[in-house]
């Protein structure tokens, strides 16, 4: 008798499984964000850098966020456009403009975090607390592995020119 079809060969792996539930998280939330504030998930992760960093440079921000120059700057001109930031300019060089966060950001982002403080509750129901902080443990363990494997690839790439 032949074997059952295996399914493909990506479906066993750790990181499919962790990428899965990942994707599935961000989907549920930015459709709950979207619902309740109009904003992407971008745009949050966006605002609450600006918040905690403010006043703050686009380079600044691209920086603490790891995330494209191009993409963070039409996020931040659509929050510009939108009344939730503003841009002036920066006191010390005239090259550079200052980001903060308006009245109307700071309601938006108060939202957002309220969201996501509900949304976390809601997920941390199915888990018993010390599943929670053994999951946060795993998964602290696992990027930090995945942090040497990325070393290790950029040392392999570079040994070869």
């Amino acid at each position: 008798m032949p074997d059952a079809p295996r399914g493909p060969a990506f479906r066993p792996l750790l990181s499919y499984e962790v990428n899965s539930t990942s994707d599935v998280l961000r989907r549920s939330a930015a459709l709950r964000f979207r619902r309740e504030q109009d904003c992407s998930l971008m745009e949050w992760r966006t605002l609450a850098l600006i918040e905690h960093l403010q006043p703050v440079t686009l380079r600044a921000l691209t920086d603490y966020s790891s995330t494209d120059k191009a993409q963070i700057s039409r996020i931040v001109t659509g929050l510009v456009g939108r009344g939730m930031v503003r841009r002036r300019a920066h006191r010390t060089d005239a090259r550079s403009a200052e980001l903060a966060l308006t009245a109307a950001g700071t309601r938006t982002l108060a939202g957002l975090v309220a969201a996501a403080r509900d949304r976390d509750r809601a997920l941390r129901e199915v888990l018993s607390a010390d599943e929670a902080e053994q999951l946060v443990a795993a998964l602290n363990k696992l990027k930090a592995r995945a942090q040497e494997l990325i070393a290790q690839e950029e040392e392999a790439l570079a040994a070869r020119g």
